[in-house]
């Protein structure tokens, strides 16, 4: 964020240097506490940051952006929210801290209906964002400063307020939120701001409009301009026939209708300009002045906060719409890092459940548990069973987790980690002379390459660009090599063998590296096969049900056979 106003300090260096006839003149220096370097965060309680970014194509894997919009209040968020979410946070005090800011904010709605309130006041903030002359009118820039400042003191009065009024804060953030606004309040130079605005702004009301004589020659041909005053009413258009016709009695009103000047400028290089320019420049003196010994006034710290609240108050309307769809949400319980836990109790994919929330159809939670008995999931079953909403949503949680909100289930133990690694199926490669394994295989790689023993790792169908029995010897490699990493791992796969060889990869491992067999669940209906959607442990079935799909789609011989007879017959044999 600036830390100054661009236009507003132009402004304020480069006025005229006269006599101001209003307001006391005050030293510069008589109000620098009015610039606070930094107001408490919502997000970092100290300056440092203990975090990890991650990568863009696990950001898209785990469809992080759903979840980025539905916190973003109104939509006009999601950038800044998708950085906060995508900077996980590993320090279990910060994510405390934020969890904290999180909790009051849920349990006092009004509170965050309120700050909600003030996100468009906090955007308004923004300096030189007024609608000035082109060409850096003085008068201008410094009625943009002052209108600057105007808001400011609004914004710290307002949300003065909302923290005072709140009688349930109990977060160290909020309370150091409430207890810095408080003092910048009564801070000396708001305070003479505040009582000062009303004599500054008679001074802009003071020149309202300039008067321009014009003289016409033969033929009523325009000749010369002048302008012939500066005055402190506006001109109207013709108000009455009886005002046209007498027009002594016409005062600041025209004869004819007031045109509105639209998106044309006077030329700059015009004397009728130059000579505007002077005169604007004679009138923004004084307020210059008055206005220069708040220059060190700084909205820079206060516009920061816009994206903290955002990130809070969007995170905690969204857990009172998934809550009010049905969806259970939690304040995950926090362990070590070193603990490589992950333990949720009914844990749902939160981007889907996004869109099921208005559309037919319900989530299916899951059971989720990565511990020392087994770090390593091997999930298999049939197609559209499941296993990669799974995936996803056991990515989901951790972001979050580690952002500091509330997960998706019925209760969490969940340990930081120190980075997230996906594997996801990618379409064809366009590289000359690179084929879809050579991808996969550097992509996989790479994982290994940055994975630690306290990273979360998630492989869904890796090895589908090669034939069975070279990805079924590819991928025992890569999970004797996960055990030895020891991190926690989910590894769907289509490949029933390798879940089938558990037992033999678990023979002499290490208690890190155990490896656990889940399923997704099918139920066999005669002849048509049902997923449940649950994720629950056992073997590999060794069937994945494709003919089931394709019977479903009307992709098996028999119905292909049927609707191509069909077609080729006539109307009469069909319906015979």
């Amino acid at each position: 964020m600036a830390s100054s106003s661009k236009a507003g300090a132009r402004g304020l260096l480069h006025a005229p240097k006269r006599h101001a006839n209003v307001l006391t003149h005050r030293s510069t220096s008589q109000y620098a506490a009015a610039a606070p370097s930094h107001l408490p965060s919502l997000l970092w309680p100290g300056p440092e940051r203990q975090s990890v970014r991650l990568w863009p194509s696990v950001a898209a894997d785990l469809a992080l952006d759903r979840i980025a919009h539905a916190i973003s209040p109104a939509g006009r968020y999601e950038r800044p929210i998708r950085e906060i979410l995508y900077e996980m946070c590993t320090d279990a005090r910060v994510i405390t801290y934020r969890q904290d800011v999180l909790q009051d904010l849920i349990d006092e709605p009004e509170l965050s209906a309120a700050l909600r309130a003030l996100l468009p006041s906090l955007a308004d903030l923004v300096p030189g964002g007024g609608k000035g002359w082109k060409g850096d009118s003085p008068l201008m820039v410094v009625l943009e400063r002052l209108a600057e400042l105007e808001r400011y003191v609004a914004c710290v009065d307002r949300l003065c307020a909302v923290l005072s009024n709140a009688s349930g804060i109990r977060a160290d953030g909020l309370v150091a939120l409430r207890q810095a606004m408080a003092a910048l309040a009564q801070d000396s130079a708001i305070s003479a701001l505040r009582t000062e605005l009303p004599a500054l702004n008679e001074l802009i009301a003071e020149t309202t409009s300039v008067t321009i004589g014009l003289n016409l020659g033969a033929g009523l041909q325009p000749e010369s301009v002048t302008i012939t005053s500066l005055n402190r009413y506006q001109f109207k258009g013709a108000r009455s026939l009886l005002g046209r016709l007498l027009p002594s009695s016409l005062g600041a009103f025209g004869k004819t209708p007031l045109r509105e000047v639209g998106p044309v400028n006077l030329r700059r290089g015009s004397q009728l300009f130059k000579d505007l320019f002077a005169l604007l420049e004679s009138a923004a003196a004084p307020l210059s002045r008055a206005l220069d010994k708040y220059r060190d006034i700084n909205v820079g710290p206060l516009m920061a906060l816009e994206g903290d609240l955002a990130y809070h108050t969007g995170a905690a309307a969204l857990v009172d719409r998934v809550r009010a769809a049905g969806i259970a949400t939690c304040r995950p319980e926090i362990t070590r890092m070193d603990q490589r836990l992950f333990e949720v109790k009914d844990l749902a994919n939160l981007a889907l459940g996004l869109q099921l929330i208005n559309g037919p159809g319900g989530l299916v939670p899951n059971d989720v548990h990565f511990a020392d008995e087994g770090r390593l999931l091997i999930l298999t079953g049939p197609n559209r069973g499941g296993k990669t909403t799974y995936c996803r949503a056991i990515g989901q949680a951790q972001v979050l987790f580690q952002g500091g909100l509330f997960v998706p289930g019925a209760r969490a133990r969940i340990s930081p980690c120190d980075g997230i690694w996906t594997h996801f199926p990618l379409p064809e490669t366009d590289k000359p002379g690179a084929g879809r394994l050579d991808e996969e295989v550097q992509r996989l790689r790479k994982i290994f390459d940055n994975a630690t023993a306290h990273s979360l790792i998630l492989l869904n169908e890796p090895l589908t660009s090669t034939a069975e029995r070279g990805a079924l010897h590819i991928a025992t490699d890569i999970v004797r090599a996960l055990q030895v990493l020891g991190a926690r791992v989910l590894f769907v796969t289509h490949l029933h063998d390798l879940a089938q060889a558990i037992p033999d990869l678990n023979a002499g491992a290490s208690a890190d590296g155990k490896v656990r067999g889940l399923v997704a669940e099918a139920v066999e209906e005669g002849d048509t096969v049902r997923g449940t959607f649950r994720i629950v442990p056992g073997k590999s079935m060794g069937r994945s049900y494709a003919h089931e799909i394709a019977r479903q789609h009307g992709l098996t011989f028999d119905q292909l056979n049927s609707m191509l007879t069909e077609r080729t017959a006539g109307p009469d044999e069909a319906a015979s």
